[in-house]
C-alpha cells in the first residue's frame, strides 16, 4: 500500500507514501501517519464535487 516514496502532501515529511485520487482526475499522497486524514480530505472533496456536478444537472439552460 505504501510504496511511493517521495514528500507527504499533507505533513511534508519524505516517507513511504500512498496514492489518494480525487473525482477531477489530480491525485496526493499520503504517509501512513497522515493517510486517516488524507481519505476523509479526499472522500470530502469527491462528495463535495458530485453533488456540484448534480445541481448542474438540474439547471435548465
Amino acid at each position: 500500500m505504501f510504496t511511493i516514496e517521495g514528500v507527504c502532501d499533507w505533513c511534508k515529511k519524505l516517507s513511504l507514501l500512498t496514492k489518494h485520487e480525487y473525482i477531477d482526475g489530480l491525485c496526493h499522497h499520503s504517509c501512513e501517519k497522515c493517510n486517516d486524514i488524507a481519505r476523509a480530505d479526499v472522500r470530502q472533496f469527491n462528495f463535495a464535487e458530485l453533488q456540484q456536478q448534480e445541481k448542474n444537472r438540474q439547471i435548465p439552460n
